[in-house]
């Protein structure tokens, strides 16, 4: 790896003039690349694992121990600011990863558990200043994407989705990107990455959200230009420190869009499914025209200290679901909510629909709980933990297996049952249900 200090240290002082944290580009522009097809002599690699051995003989602002602490008391989950604040933090590493090492071409490598199944043999390696022994046991071998939650047909959907729900809601409610393409990483390779008060000790956290970060670059492009609200985008974000080790301030959201602006890029974006596929229909139809449609909003309070809940379907909805053919479009939209409190840490929040004696999952997450610090506050992590989900077409064929009441029910699977801990809390659930009547043109 060449090492051009110099060059480092200037950069490091032309950041300084444009003010503490300020996110400018840089020439050229950074590209980050999968860590998959890295090695331990790359020199993305190498500069991060040198930078970490620095960091963490540091006690000031550019410390390991610090970036932890950003991360435990700044930082943004469960909520729509999910996605800048964590961006904002992976551009402040890598300057502060350039400064120390003088790589200044440094980018932060992402992992995409979908293409490259195991974690990187590099950060594996017991030699290597990026292994961390705090993982579960046996992560070194895990496949991935056949792992529990990987298969999730509910994920985030980049060509389709709102900004709601790929994004999420304030003051509470997490994106579709979040609560099911990146709580279950965090869950999986367990140790330090299971809770935000210590996930940022692994050096997997960098990689894992330089990937989600990557998801949300790829949805941008598809759908976000034009669909961010404005009272989302002139939010701010804030607990960072800049490539000398100083605080930034609050940044604005709006600062955030875009990738090259803040002095990187990606080898290449997320490879999304496609979801716009031609549909089958009679002879020479191409596409469902809505006629009419009708829609239910739904709700249903917790009773006090139960960890489990139903909300029940309309009958009226349910009959027509029952009798449907391929002119019915189904779109369910709901989330449900449980109180934020240490008991509900390492569960999975498991919600199905119901019916006839037969169950089909809605939604399968754990949790990633962001608790606020006695005493220091964190306005942004009061409200309840809300985990949206969704359903479509595909629920037909269980509501066609029996008669009587249909119902989306929810509960806390407590993935440490031996722990012995108290369980958790629901709150509520709620669900808006459309059925559209449509002829095929």
């Amino acid at each position: 790896m060449r090492v051009n200090r110099r060059a480092a240290l200037a950069g490091g002082a032309a950041t300084a003039m444009l003010g503490p944290g300020a996110a400018r580009a840089q020439t050229p522009v950074r590209i980050r690349k999968g860590a998959g097809e890295l090695t331990a002599t790359s020199d993305d690699v190498v500069a991060f694992g040198e930078a970490v051995r620095l960091m963490k003989r540091r006690n000031d602002g550019l410390s390991w121990t610090r970036q932890s602490q950003i991360h435990h008391r700044d930082s943004q989950h469960n909520n729509g600011l999910f996605l800048p604040w964590h961006r904002q933090q992976l551009v402040h590493m890598e300057r502060i990863v350039a400064r120390l090492t003088g790589h200044d071409g440094f980018a932060m490598p992402y992992w995409d558990w979908q293409e490259h199944r195991l974690l990187p043999s590099w950060i594996c390696d017991g030699e290597s200043p990026l292994y961390e022994r705090n993982r579960a046991r046996g992560v070194e071998t895990l496949d991935f994407a056949a792992a529990r939650w990987a298969e999730s047909p509910y994920t985030a959907k980049l060509a389709s989705d709102d900004f709601a729900t790929f994004c999420g809601k304030l003051p509470e409610g997490a994106g579709m990107v979040e609560g099911y393409g990146h709580n279950h990483i965090h869950q999986l390779i367990g140790g330090f990455m299971r809770h935000p008060r210590t996930s940022a000790q692994d050096p997997m956290f960098w990689l894992h959200h330089s990937n989600v970060d990557r998801v949300w670059a790829t949805w941008h492009r598809n759908r976000g230009r034009d669909l961010y609200p404005a009272d989302w985008t002139v939010r701010t974000v804030t607990g960072f420190v800049d490539a000398e080790g100083r605080p930034t301030g609050e940044l604005p959201v709006s600062g955030t869009l875009e990738t090259r602006p803040l002095g990187y890029d990606y080898d290449r974006l997320y490879p999304f499914p496609v979801f716009n596929v031609a549909e089958a229909g009679p002879p020479g139809a191409t596409r469902r025209v809505p006629v009419e449609g009708q829609s239910w909003t739904l709700r249903a309070e917790a009773s006090p200290g139960a960890g489990r809940m139903s909300l029940t379907l309309p009958a009226e909805a349910v009959a027509r679901m029952r009798e449907a053919d391929d002119t019915l479009m189904i779109a369910g939209e709901g989330a449900v909510a449980y109180h934020r409190e240490a008991a509900l840490e390492d569960r999975s929040l498991e919600i199905r629909l119901g019916a006839g004696g037969r169950e089909r999952s809605l939604g399968s997450s754990p949790t990633f709980v962001h608790l606020p610090d006695p005493g220091e506050g964190h306005g942004g992590h009061r409200g309840p933990y809300v985990l949206p989900f969704r359903f479509g077409e595909e629920v037909l064929n269980l509501l066609a297996s029996g008669d009587g009441p249909a119902a989306v029910t929810v509960f806390a699977e407590d993935l440490d049952p031996e722990a012995g801990r108290p369980g958790a809390r629901a709150e509520w659930i709620e669900l808006t249900l459309t059925l559209t009547e449509t002829r095929w043109a």
